[in-house]
């Protein structure tokens, strides 16, 4: 009884075999990063010196403050004092209540260093000089505010043209950080066109919330996406790893 054994060598199994999984972490090294994370905080002091001349030169507005903000403390900051993520974050939560979104995100860039402290320290910096130059203003040029000379209406109208000039910067910088996104784009460019044309009491509070909704929906759509994929890519390596365990056996001897 002959043994019957196949004319070609059984091909060895190309598909390597999955790497081993990550060590989990120690407690010391979760704490350490954490450490790390809490050091990189800001101080007190740089609170104060960032916020202490602010005060005084920041114009145009809540739009372009936070564009200020976005610039000084994210974007173009050697030590940024946060992620893009986190400050989207904060400008959100910022627009969805009421008040202006200034004020609030100047509270929240200390409290996110350094505690509610923090947050005291850099919004009373950011607020007291208009506090005093409005009620400087109101008390010693209330004549000349109401009735205006020639000189002082074209130093206000050159004045006014600038703070525009730096609210368009603003929102230019606002909306290249914030949409970069073809939905998120869209949205932008949609909520401009909404609130220029409509001034009504709930138009932002309605923009706010239909946008929140668009990009619930988005994300939950890619999600979906994303599962589909896994779960093709796991049929086909199921088969694929079949397929090859059928060839395997096929060329044992028998």
């Amino acid at each position: 009884h002959r043994r019957h054994t196949s004319r070609y060598p059984a091909a060895p199994n190309a598909r390597a075999p999955p790497p081993p999984p990550p060590p989990p972490r120690d407690d010391d090294d979760v704490e350490g990063a954490s450490a790390r994370a809490h050091d990189q905080r800001r101080t007190y002091g740089d609170i104060a010196a960032s916020f202490s001349l602010m005060g005084w030169t920041a114009f145009g507005g809540p739009a372009a403050h936070v564009g200020l903000f976005n610039k000084t403390f994210v974007r173009d900051a050697a030590r940024p004092w946060m992620s893009q993520g986190v400050f989207s974050e904060l400008l959100a939560l910022g627009q969805c209540m009421p008040g202006p979104t200034s004020t609030q995100m100047s509270f929240a860039m200390g409290i996110t260093q350094r505690g509610a402290l923090g947050g005291v320290l850099s919004g009373g910096l950011f607020q007291y000089p208009g506090l005093i130059l409005m009620t400087l203003g109101g008390a010693g040029a209330a004549e000349v505010l109401v009735n205006p000379g020639g000189i002082f209406s074209a130093f206000t109208a050159g004045v006014s043209v600038a703070g525009a000039v730096l609210v368009v910067s603003a929102g230019d910088s606002l909306a290249r950080s914030q949409a970069k996104t073809p939905t998120t784009k869209a949205l932008c460019a949609l909520s401009a066109v909404v609130s220029y044309y409509y001034a009504t009491a709930w138009l932002f509070p309605t923009l706010i919330a239909f946008g929140g909704c668009v990009t619930v929906f988005e994300a939950h759509q890619r999600e979906k996406r994303v599962k589909k994929l896994d779960a093709n890519a796991d049929a086909s390596a199921n088969a694929s790893a079949s397929a090859d365990a059928d060839a395997d056996a096929e060329d044992a001897p028998s």
